[in-house]
């Protein structure tokens, strides 16, 4: 099947010009965020590469917006999708996730430090002056990470791209306080609200890198990124499926690709804009521990794993939008024939009468 979902979800013709969408529409994809289970938004995105759908603006968060920078970063989709699915093949052959022994020590002591306030100070000093190192503050190396972001996302091409947005999460960094990820979290739970950064507004190179970097700091796993002077972590603490951040814009349709189906979200927020939602026919945890299993699935970023949650994707991306399609094409075939009768009928209202 290769037909073109129209941008407009309507019973218009399949089929929409660039300069009529560019004028009548705004379409958003909306990724959401979920560590390793980020290989099912990928061949998700196979699925719509196939029928030809393409957004003029993409908002992620944590790893939807590593997949929408290098979404965002080519002007054709289906090639854009391509070079997505040779870098989660790359996060399949590589090790992504290496331990910081010493970040799993500074973590430890930075839970006693915020939760035994005041106890025994000059005890932390001594063992954070003697068996901590203090520039490794994560469980895991973030070196890996980085180097394949770089390698699959240029700053000149995200810059003349598609419009993205990334939802990142405030963490307090205070001079002389180090525990930022547990304050980040008490944050957390007071309630502090994500925010929205457009990356094509950072104009250094290394800025646009932290700020997609930022926004999939899981706490604890990956250090906190600073922006201008501010830090953040994971924008999945406020808003894990940032399509306000593209309502705002003016986005009038949208795509979205969940990576759960825990309510954690509410479409009739958002009664302007028509959506679509994919979400898994099933749960993309590897075991259903409440919390356990979404972390181990969160972090395997395993090559037999990724290429699981890849085809999940793409089955459930075709299973909710077929019947869509044939929607279209049913439509637009019943217009077709409806246009033939009438020209017919005033073929024969012309014709002389026969006596």
């Amino acid at each position: 099947m290769n037909q073109s979902l129209s941008p407009n979800f309507s019973d218009k013709a399949l089929t929409i010009s660039s300069s009529d969408k560019d004028s009548e529409h705004k379409i958003g994809l909306v990724l959401a965020g979920g560590g390793a289970k980020g290989a099912y938004e990928a061949g998700a995105l196979s699925y719509l590469a196939e029928i030809n759908f393409a957004p003029h603006m993409i908002a992620g968060t944590s790893i939807g917006a590593l997949n929408g920078a290098v979404i965002a970063s080519y002007p054709d989709f289906s090639v854009a999708v391509e070079q997505l699915n040779i870098l989660w093949d790359k996060l399949g052959s590589e090790k992504v996730l290496h331990l910081n022994p010493e970040g799993i020590k500074k973590v430890a002591y930075n839970a006693a430090k915020t939760f035994v306030p005041a106890f025994q100070s000059w005890f932390f000093d001594l063992i954070s002056e003697i068996a901590i190192d203090g520039d490794k503050v994560s469980l895991f190396n973030p070196d890996t990470v980085e180097k394949l972001l770089k390698e699959a996302v240029k700053p000149s091409a995200i810059r003349s791209g598609k419009e993205l947005w990334v939802a990142v999460f405030p963490a307090l960094k205070i001079p002389g306080i180090d525990y930022d990820h547990l304050l980040g979290m008490l944050q957390f739970l007071a309630g502090s609200s994500a925010k929205w950064l457009r990356v094509q507004d950072c104009k250094d190179d290394e800025l646009l890198y932290n700020l997609l970097l930022a926004s999939a700091a899981i706490p604890f796993a990956f250090p906190p990124r600073e922006i201008k002077g501010k830090y953040f972590v994971d924008g999945a603490l406020g808003d894990n499926v940032p399509l306000g951040a593209l309502s705002k814009e003016g986005c009038t349709h949208a795509i979205v690709i969940h990576l759960g189906n825990a309510v954690t979200w509410n479409r009739y927020d958002f009664p302007e804009q028509a959506i679509i939602e994919i979400r898994p026919t099933q749960s993309l945890n590897k075991n259903q521990a409440l919390i356990a299993g979404d972390i181990t699935s969160m972090l395997d970023f395993s090559s037999e794993r990724i290429s699981q949650l890849k085809q999940l994707g793409y089955q459930d991306a075709k299973y909710c939008l077929e019947p869509i399609l044939r929607s279209f094409t049913s439509l637009s075939e019943l217009r077709s024939e409806d246009d033939l009768l009438k020209k017919k009928t005033e073929e024969l209202q012309k014709d002389p009468p026969v006596w």
